[in-house]
């Protein structure tokens, strides 16, 4: 364990953490600064809306933003400098850090005004450009929706009324998404060595249109200690269900986490311990959650559909004849957000207004007519959303299935890569190399 590098790391993790209170948002969403059964302080409330905040609130006073930028600017020199004679078992680890302190600069100076273009934004946090979308692909969706969807009348009209029949309704949703969140606990605890007694607790109440909150209050080396409020008012459609459930908890998001959290007790390095939004590791734990969700079924969209049709149509008291229809509506779902990511690339350039973005919008039925404006407006806050998560889940996708011949090999190769220092570089282009073989040998270049 080398001394030195561990004193770098810990400066990486504290700045992260300073910078958190300049942010508008939560920006980290992950941190563990110590295993829980050594806190001295077990406070919490179950009306936190971020994990660990208590925590956060103690360790982020201090440094301005100019004091981030300038320290910043001197740990990437640092970990630079470290890396010409660093061994070579330390590289992945230098690396990793050296990607992360640059997304934490890109982020300091993005905080204090400065303008850079959005694919040299994405390229600085997730390591990751997304090229410029097949506008055909939106109409060649659109005509297969025309195609499918039941009903007559202007697609548009259809569309909404699709909505409307694959929604779980009110009084069905606790018993639906109980079920589904047990399911997919069954998958992480089958493929990701996880304990079974990790299924997260759940309550059911009104969130203000959220889909969840979460409250993480205790954790052990084999136990997570988790409850989630699922939202009564939030619109749970059967795709929507899929994705909250399978990538915001098991075998997604909670199930890296703790991932994560056995390797820093197991090596005690500092970076394990937090995970920002902007950055190369919240690319891949985006990334690599959303295409979890596709593991499960063994990559089979008719598998997932089955299992849709079995449990949620089933319990949800949907009529299970639009089964035939969900294929075409998750692959429009996943084009929609392509077009999000269309809006957020010309918006944050300048190419376009935000009545050009609404009606892009509304041209391709990404949002419902006259709902255009609205949608523009609730975009999510995390600057390059949709390229950390759905051209991220494509990248890791691609990368997962050249990595590994079979679904049995993508969790194994999820698993370490959970674990490891991962390269969001090396995963785009295929060159980072994880072995398969062994408990311990994950990091090998």
């Amino acid at each position: 364990m080398s001394t030195t590098l561990n004193f770098l790391a810990q400066e990486y993790v504290d700045l992260t953490v300073a910078k958190e209170r300049h942010e508008k948002s939560t920006d980290v969403y992950w941190y563990t600064p110590q295993p829980y059964w050594k806190r001295e302080d077990m406070s919490f409330s179950r009306d936190e809306k971020t994990l660990m905040e208590p925590l956060m609130d103690v360790k982020s006073e201090g440094r301005t933003l100019n004091d981030i930028l300038d320290e910043s600017d001197f740990l990437i020199s640092c970990l630079e400098l470290y890396k010409n004679k660093a061994k070579l078992e330390e590289m992945d680890r230098v690396n990793y850090l050296i990607d992360h302190a640059i997304s934490l600069k890109t982020r300091a100076l993005i905080l204090l005004g400065e303008n850079i273009s959005y694919d040299d934004m994405t390229d600085k946090f997730y390591n990751l450009v997304a090229p410029i979308f097949d506008y055909s692909k939106f109409d060649e969706i659109l005509k297969e929706l025309d195609d499918t969807l039941p009903g007559t009348g202007p697609l548009s009209d259809r569309i909404i009324d699709f909505k409307r029949k694959i929604l779980v309704p009110r009084d069905k949703l606790p018993r639906t998404l109980t079920a589904v969140t047990q399911e997919f606990h069954n998958f992480a605890v089958k493929n990701m060595d996880i304990s079974k007694y990790n299924m997260p607790r759940l309550g059911f109440k009104n969130l203000n249109g959220l889909p969840f909150l979460t409250i993480f209050y205790g954790y052990c080396y084999d136990r997570f200690e988790y409850f989630r409020y699922l939202g009564l008012d939030y619109p749970y459609t059967v795709d929507k269900m899929v994705e909250v459930i399978g990538h915001e908890m098991e075998p997604g998001h909670l199930t890296y986490f703790e991932m994560r959290m056995k390797t820093f007790i197991d090596t005690s390095y500092p970076e394990m311990s937090i995970i920002a939004q902007h950055a190369p590791s919240s690319a891949f734990s985006e990334g690599s959650a959303r295409r979890s969700v596709y593991m499960c079924f063994d990559n089979s969209m008719d598998k997932l559909i089955e299992f849709e049709r079995d449990v949620i149509f089933d319990l949800g008291g949907l009529d299970k004849g639009l089964c035939k229809c969900m294929d075409v509506w998750h692959r429009f779902m996943d084009i929609s957000n392509y077009g999000k990511l269309e809006v957020e690339r010309n918006l944050w350039d300048g190419v376009w207004s935000k009545t050009d973005a609404s009606k892009f919008m509304e041209k391709y039925l990404i949002a419902d007519p006259g709902k255009g404006s609205e949608m523009v407006n609730h975009l999510p806050e995390d600057d390059g959303h949709f390229v950390c998560h759905d051209y991220g889940r494509d990248i890791v996708g691609e990368y997962f299935s050249s990595a590994a011949e079979n679904t049995d090999k993508q969790w194994k190769l999820y698993q370490k890569l959970c674990k490891s220092h991962m390269s969001m570089k090396g995963i785009k282009d295929k060159t980072y190399k994880v072995s398969l073989s062994g408990d311990d040998d994950f990091l090998i270049v």
